[in-house]
């Protein structure tokens, strides 16, 4: 065993003013102690403070230090064994920061880790957009699955583009929505993320131009990014993408994809209209430009059932539609699909291959007997999303008077405006306050939206209450005049 160097609370000196920059405070905090790392201040075999101890002597949350230290072990920086501590590890003084390391930086894998970690924390996270399974026949109909487990287990248990039965399902509900599809022009992916992964992977590259909507899904925003992508945002209103400037920047860059969430969008929850989607499936058309049409929450209306996809109108373009069994079902399932052109399918397929080789058939067989309950799952959902968002409103109001928001047309999230550019910093102080915020810029490819917060209303009303009450305590403090909080920590 090699003799470690017990750096214990004397690495605080090493990391000096780490809090200041931009980002949420575990980056910035993981990025100081790389520095150090990388400069050799903190040498090959330094064994790390304990995550409790490093909290106490920076004045932050335990969640912090831990989520740091996540970090540096996924850069290979440290290595951490149950009993032993965090140290510096010997190669670790090799390794040197590269563009890959940079783009691999994702706040999506950031904030999953974080919401898994704060949930046993005790924070409350205002981070993902997903209902819980509660409600949904899961287990009655996981019961009724298990007699296709015997149908599937006589094959090898992969099925690249998906299990045939959930893949006829699908486009049979793609039929009634007024998009003629055959099975084989539906791919299965492991959610909607890989989807939008994959046809990043596939159309994009170092340097191509996306252009996509400001603000946006995160998830987007990071794949494609890592795909290399030069990000060219247009505006959202309360129809959705800006038309006009979407044009332009289809004229003037020749993108090589589009990526749009007409649909009760993330974060603002807007519709397009279909007059807007006949108009972006007539440019798809003459321009010849991929659109990627995201349509992952079409399912939670809280009015009129929104307009058909945008391929329903472009039937000689090329209009790839992402959809999830997440918004709808439960997250858990990790169920998603892309329909689109048949050649370009099978080209994605072939990527998928090399990603995962198959989806689990037992989660797709599950998600295809939840399809035959739709009308009677979709109903309830829109009945407990609307009650839940009434219920954060009422709480709003009272609470944080001096915010404002537009109610979304559907969805499940609210795009809150703050008085004041701050919500950076409420984001930096809330975990010191038990609750976890995204703030705008975050949802922003042109780091936008400092005034805005995204405030699903996904968690029961018991810790909607809570959330709250926690998310005011931590805006007053961010009110303070300055001094009189630092590092988020109240004195």
């Amino acid at each position: 065993m090699p003799k470690w160097t017990d750096a214990r609370l004397d690495l605080v000196p090493l990391i000096g003013d780490w809090a200041a920059g931009k980002g949420p405070l575990y980056g910035r905090l993981a990025s100081a102690m790389r520095s150090a790392i990388e400069s050799g201040d903190l040498v090959a075999g330094t064994r790390l403070p304990p995550e409790r101890s490093l909290a106490q002597a920076l004045e932050v949350s335990r969640t912090t230090v831990v989520l740091a230290y996540a970090r540096l072990r996924e850069h290979g920086l440290v290595e951490s064994r149950q009993g032993s501590g965090t140290w510096v590890p010997r190669r670790a003084a090799l390794s040197r920061p590269t563009l890959r390391d940079e783009r691999s930086r994702s706040f999506l894998v950031d904030s999953v880790t974080r919401a898994a970690s704060e949930e046993s924390e005790g924070t409350i996270g205002f981070m993902g957009a997903c209902l819980s399974g509660s409600g949904v026949p899961l287990d009655e109909e996981w019961q009724a699955a298990r007699a296709d487990l015997a149908g599937l287990a006589c094959g090898t248990g992969y099925a690249p583009q998906g299990w045939p039965a959930l893949r006829r399902e699908l486009a049979a509900r793609f039929e009634a929505r007024g998009v003629p599809t055959t099975e084989d022009e539906i791919l299965v992916t492991n959610g909607a993320q890989q989807a939008i992964d994959l046809l990043g992977r596939l159309f994009t590259g170092r340097g191509e131009a996306v252009v996509i909507e400001d603000p946006t899904y995160l998830g987007a925003i990071d794949a494609f990014t890592l795909a290399g992508a030069r990000l060219l945002p247009v505006p959202v209103g309360s129809t959705g993408a800006d038309l006009a400037a979407l044009s332009r920047s289809v004229a003037q860059a020749s993108p090589a994809l589009v990526y749009l969430v007409p649909s009760f969008h993330n974060p603002t929850g807007s519709l397009m209209p279909e007059g807007a989607r006949r108009e972006v499936a007539r440019l798809a058309e003459a321009s010849g430009v991929v659109v990627v049409e995201d349509e992952s929450l079409a399912d939670l209306s809280f009015g009129a059932e929104p307009p058909p996809p945008i391929a329903a109108f472009a039937p000689r373009g090329s209009v790839f539609t992402v959809g999830s069994t997440s918004k709808l079902f439960w997250g858990g399932l990790r169920v998603g699909w892309v329909r689109g052109p048949r050649a370009a399918i099978t080209r994605l397929t072939r990527l998928k291959v090399t990603a995962d080789l198959s989806g689990s058939l037992l989660s797709q067989a599950l998600a295809t007997r939840l399809l035959a309950r739709y009308d009677e799952v979709v109903h309830g959902r829109r009945v407990e999303s609307r009650r839940r968002l009434e219920c954060l409103e009422t709480l709003l109001r009272k609470a944080l008077p001096d915010w404002s928001w537009t109610r979304p047309a559907g969805g499940l999230t609210l795009w809150v405006r703050l008085p004041t550019p701050s919500s950076e910093e409420l984001a930096r102080v809330a975990p010191r306050h038990g609750v976890a915020i995204v703030p705008g810029p975050v949802h922003s490819p042109s780091q936008g939206f400092k005034d805005r917060v995204r405030l699903p209303y996904v968690l029961d009303e018991r810790l909607l209450v809570e959330g709250v009450t926690r998310l005011a305590s931590a805006w007053q403090a961010c009110r303070r005049p300055a001094g009189k909080e630092r590092l988020g920590v109240i004195v």
